[in-house]
């Protein structure tokens, strides 16, 4: 009976792991931005070097698109606002911005674009109820959140790290 009931829960746990898996769901933690331009590929998931095909760059609270001869299509964005990563499962068919001289497809400052500054803590903390779609340089979409701008994801430690994930949508 016992051994039933170990393979019962073993086979649940094994279950429950490759759905976890098959989401598509990728975390990128301490992306380090905090005296560097930093940029990033969705497509690999890696940092790359500014003349290889990249995304998203990111320097300080800033983020930039890739709009330049290293992307097969301009990067451009969609900004959603109140809604959660999860319910956003299609990209929307308009509304993408990409960044110009004059503005910025995720524009910069304290509720602006993706963080709001805490003037009380001196914090600067995600939106939370606000997605990103991408278009990336491949020509994908892909859905984004950002969960931190610090180490480790604790705001007692340094700045200038950020924590995201960001999911492929149709």
């Amino acid at each position: 009976m016992k051994k039933l009931i170990i393979a019962l829960c073993l086979g649940l746990f094994i279950n429950q792991s490759q759905a976890q898996d098959t989401t598509g769901v990728k975390t990128i933690q301490n992306l380090d931005a905090k005296s560097k331009t930093t940029y990033f590929s969705l497509e690999s998931g890696k940092e790359v070097k500014e003349t290889e095909a990249w995304d998203l760059a990111f320097k300080a609270t800033t983020v930039k698109l890739n709009n330049s001869g290293t992307a097969k299509n301009k990067v451009a964005v969609a900004t959603l606002k109140a809604t959660t990563f999860d319910k956003v499962v299609k990209a929307p068919e308009s509304g993408y911005q990409e960044d110009t001289q004059s503005t910025s497809g995720i524009p910069s400052g304290s509720g602006n674009g993706w963080y709001t500054y805490d003037m009380g803590t001196h914090q600067v903390l995600p939106i939370e109820d606000r997605v990103f779609v991408v278009k990336t340089s491949s020509g994908k979409f892909v859905k984004l959140k950002f969960e931190s701008y610090y180490l480790n994801g604790d705001e007692a430690e340094e700045t200038g790290y950020y924590s995201f994930k960001y999911a492929t949508v149709k």
